[in-house]
């Protein structure tokens, strides 16, 4: 008897609330210039209903003035009714990791907005580190290939050349009288 008594209070210790905002990608790693997704589930905890009204991602170190405009954040308007203690996911985010200097993991900052107020939440996108000066150790083994491939060439040529030559015409002498 005390022992089932201990299971049920240790299932209700462990029990948590759901987050307000909660955030995910389809990948745990992106590689530069990568497309992905971003999942956000927006639990309503309040007693009453709301609508949501928007949702602003910002990428933190995305950030940049580029071409007259700011990139690296998004807002969306839309007009979503949530009863109290449901749950709506929004699963058509996507982005693009950058292919300059940018291009590091970075936090992304949620703000929904809805009729009663706004809700902050967060999540990573980590991107793969590269090995410093991997495209140049890529060169070099290329041009090493190349290289061996026109050697080998060359050394072939050589043994055929060599082991073919030419007959030698001897001519007969003629003799003095």
């Amino acid at each position: 008897m005390v022992t089932f008594s201990a299971l049920l209070t240790m299932s209700l210790a462990n029990a948590q609330m759901p987050q307000t905002i909660t955030a995910w990608t389809d990948k745990p790693k992106y590689n530069l210039g990568e497309k992905g997704t971003l999942y956000i589930a927006f639990y309503n905890d309040r007693d009453v209903a709301v609508e949501i009204k928007n949702v602003t991602i910002t990428y933190a170190d995305w950030n940049a003035y580029i071409n007259g405009a700011w990139v690296g954040n998004e807002t969306r308007k839309v007009s979503i009714p949530l009863a109290s203690g449901a749950v709506y996911v929004f699963s058509d985010i996507t982005f693009t990791v950058p292919t300059d200097g940018r291009a590091v993991s970075t936090v992304v900052n949620i703000k929904i907005g809805t009729d009663r107020g706004y809700e902050h939440g967060g999540s990573d996108i980590n991107v793969a580190d590269t090995p410093r000066y991997m495209e140049q150790i890529v060169t070099l083994f290329t041009v090493q290939v190349v290289l061996t491939i026109v050697c080998t060439i060359i050394i072939a040529a050589t043994i055929f050349l060599s082991a073919r030559r030419p007959q030698v015409m001897w001519r007969k002498e003629e003799k003095a009288e």
